[in-house]
């Protein structure tokens, strides 16, 4: 699946889409808030992605992504996976984090092998996350989210980073799991009777029941190439799980095991 995702986390304010060698230089001495208006800077992000066409394609293709953000000087660096939902804090402690979330899920149409299932629209989840830090380098995260556009399924998602910075890279990497009810599972995995009777490759109904959705593993790293300029690079493994991998959308048209790939730059202006 192409991510799409919004981003807003900790005084920052983004929307990011994704459908989808720089040299060392010292960076001069200079007031972080220079340029700014009232506090605040623009953050452009850049991305391309080799993803699944959708959730348990087994085709992939590229999409091109980007994002606009405002955000203060000092929370530019701030630390979100790739995979994050949306996320506003409402309460921050040392170790502890949490807030509401939001996200979209993107279109799935009705074409190619997927032809004679029913279109599923965008889809705005919204809910709620959950962010530990029981070490300086070691994230846990959980959001849950409830869809609110084209479907109406509750989908849990947990992940685990290692976090490093050596020099100026900063790297994460860590395990994932997601777990969906019988809403969100049979929307995206289960066949109704019409569409097994519209289907030229689907033979009979499917029913998806609520359980996991998927385990996998995700790695990022991030370039400080200049003070304002990140270069960014993602890859994404998930194996789809329970009822969702024996889908007949997954088993006869698709494949269980889902990998994407991205890299992109993000800027703060004005430099």
């Amino acid at each position: 699946m192409k991510p799409f995702l919004a981003v807003v986390s900790g005084g920052l304010i983004a929307a990011s889409v994704a459908a989808g060698a720089a040299h060392a230089q010292t960076d001069a001495p200079s007031d972080p808030q220079a340029g700014t208006v009232f506090g605040y800077k623009l953050n452009i992000a850049l991305r391309g992605w080799i993803a699944p066409t959708y959730d348990g394609s087994k085709h992939v293709g590229p999409a091109p992504g980007g994002s606009l953000a405002v955000t203060k000087p000092s929370d530019f660096d701030f630390f979100a996976a790739p995979d994050d939902a949306a996320s506003f804090s409402v309460l921050n402690t040392r170790h502890f984090s949490l807030g509401v979330a939001a996200s979209v899920r993107e279109y799935r149409g009705n074409k190619n092998e997927l032809e004679g299932m029913r279109s599923i629209g965008w889809s705005i989840q919204g809910g709620g996350y959950l962010n530990y830090w029981p070490t300086p380098w070691l994230r846990m995260h959980a959001e849950a989210l409830k869809g609110l556009t084209s479907q109406s399924g509750l989908q849990v998602n947990t992940s685990v980073d290692a976090v490093a910075q050596p020099g100026r890279w900063r790297l994460a990497a860590g395990p994932r799991f997601g777990w969906g009810d019988d809403k969100f599972n049979n929307t995206y995995f289960g066949v109704t009777p019409a569409e097994a009777i519209a289907s030229p490759r689907i033979a009979n109904p499917y029913v998806a029941r609520a359980g996991a959705h998927f385990a996998g593993l995700e790695a990022s790293a991030e370039y400080k190439w200049r003070r304002q300029w990140r270069l960014t690079f993602d890859a994404r493994y998930h194996r789809l799980l329970g009822d969702d991998a024996n889908s007949p959308l997954v088993r006869q048209l698709g494949a269980p095991d889902q990998f994407s790939v991205s890299t992109g730059v993000r800027v703060m202006l004005p430099n």
